[in-house]
């Protein structure tokens, strides 16, 4: 009985890590999908995602997709297919056999292999600059392997890292969490935009902001948090197709 309640309470733990931010609003989900074009179809693959992301998820609707490639990292020259939502509009997004034919008849031809699927919910707590993130052209996504239960000091880091964003007002940062616990899979996400490649040689003066906010040593003290919570990251720059 014992071992039962530890189990129940360690569960508990887990799931209130997960919850949405905010009990009033739904979570902001957003599933990825890789897929790799055939060889030499690009082009095609690429209208063909817009004329299915047209008719069946379009901007302003439940559901809205959205079409990415893969610049730089280990799947350069994939796409990931991004769909935004709720967990209630995943109950209503379209799955007969009219969207299901379409999808065939304008994608799924030109597709060479369909990799992984995630889930993820966007922090808002932890997240600055949505709005010009929306306008932003490249950006690049950082998928997270935390150790485990360290999710509590990667906030709390991520806390402090906000709030330097905040006060530098010229870059964006948006922090997702991972809604499945899959083996292999990620557990955060971190994605900054960009415009074009030459803004990343322009310092936003980050650790300087970071320093004024919190001290001489804190971005020291940052770094050496992050090594003792984050396992590793796999990095991708990522343009937007539509």
């Amino acid at each position: 009985m014992k071992q039962l309640i530890m189990l129940a309470a360690v569960c508990m733990l887990f799931h209130t890590e997960a919850l949405p931010q905010s009990t009033n609003e739904p979570a902001a989900l957003s599933e990825t999908m890789y897929l790799l074009a055939k060889p030499g179809m690009n082009k095609e693959f690429e209208e063909g995602v817009a004329k299915h992301n047209a008719k069946y998820h379009a901007p302003g609707k439940d559901n809205q997709a959205m079409l990415r490639r893969v610049e730089y990292g280990n799947k350069a020259g994939w796409y990931v297919w991004v769909m935004t939502g709720s967990y209630s509009s995943l109950d209503s997004r379209p799955d007969d056999e009219g969207h299901s034919k379409d999808w065939e008849e304008n994608v799924g031809k030109y597709v060479e292999e369909y990799g992984d699927t995630d889930l993820w919910s966007l922090n808002r707590k932890l997240s600055y600059g949505l709005d010009k993130f929306q306008s932003q052209k490249r950006y690049e996504a950082w998928a997270l392997d935390l150790k485990p239960w360290q999710g509590y000091r990667f906030n709390e880091a991520m806390t402090k890292l906000k709030a330097a964003f905040e006060k530098m007002g010229n870059r964006t940062m948006l922090v997702f969490d991972s809604e499945v616990n899959r083996k292999g899979g990620p557990d955060r996400g971190i994605v900054w935009g960009y415009d074009n490649f030459a803004d990343l040689e322009t310092d936003s003066k980050l650790v300087e902001t970071y320093k004024s906010l919190y001290g001489e040593n804190s971005w020291d003290n940052f770094l050496e948090e992050w090594k003792a919570v984050v396992v590793e990251v796999d990095q991708e720059h990522r343009i937007k197709i539509d």
